[in-house]
Order: structure tokens, then sequence, then C-alpha cells
């Protein structure tokens, strides 16, 4: 029963391959057709006429519970990873300001404290992100040169 189930997620995957390949396809095609999307073409048509927002919501939705379903012990390393993301990005808002910053090409600052704290929790975030993949391709390295000599 459970290759079966494998067997056609396999299937589907391909299927959405597929699919994904047709959709970035239709996307160039139509940027080609209409060049200029402020007068002919607006912004955000293509993917709201073909529903691309819904499709991409279910199946973010829908592919994590299949892996939840067929591998719990993933899905606990999987729950701590979604964790330590939040701790992360917790952390960085705590660190994050909201102060104002010069803006030469308005001759002013910029005030929007909604728009500066989010972009100063993702500058943190992303630094933290960085550091911690480089410390993790390291231990990776070291480990593996320890266990080998």
């Amino acid at each position: 029963m459970n290759n079966k189930i494998f067997k056609y997620i396999k299937y589907l995957s391909y299927v959405l391959l597929l699919l994904g390949v047709g959709v970035f396809v239709y996307f160039v095609v139509a940027s080609v057709l209409y060049p200029e999307p402020a007068t002919e073409f607006p912004v955000g048509t293509v993917g709201n006429a073909m529903g691309v927002n819904a499709v991409a919501l279910v199946l973010a939705i829908m592919f994590p519970l299949i892996n939840i379903i067929s591998n719990p012990k993933g899905a606990m390393r999987t729950l701590i990873g979604v964790v330590a993301m939040l701790v992360i990005f917790f952390v960085s808002y705590l660190l994050s300001s909201d102060a104002p910053v010069p803006n030469p090409a308005a001759n002013g600052y910029f005030t929007n404290s909604a728009v500066l704290k989010l972009t100063d929790v993702g500058l943190y975030a992303g630094y933290a992100i960085f550091v911690i993949a480089i410390l993790v391709i390291l231990w990776g390295e070291i480990r593996s040169a320890v266990k080998k000599g």
C-alpha cells in the first residue's frame, strides 16, 4: 500500500513539473506579446486569470501534509526547523529599529515605521541565517575530516 502511494506521488510530481514548465512558458510568451505591463497588460492579471495564487496555496499546504503523513520522523525535524526560524525572526524583530532614516531623493526622512521595522527584521534574519549556514558547512566539513582521519 505504501509503495502505491509513493508511485502516485511520483507521477503527480511529474505532472506538476510539466504544469510548472507550462506556466513558465505562458508567462514568457505573455511578456513577449505584452511588453509594457502598465498600458497593455496590467501587472498581476496573468497570475489571477490562471488562478496561480490559489493553486500555489493549495500545493504549499498539501505537500508538507503528505510528507508528514509519509515520514513522521522527518516531520519532527521539520518542526524543529520551523521553531528555529521563528526564534530567529523573533530575535530579529526585537533587535530591529523603526527610527527614521535620511532620504536624499525626497530631501527629508523616510518615516514609515512599519516598513523600516520589517526591513530591519529581514536584514537581521538574513544575516543570522547566512552565518548559521556558514557554521553548519564548516561543522560538516570538520566532522567529515575528523571521521576520515
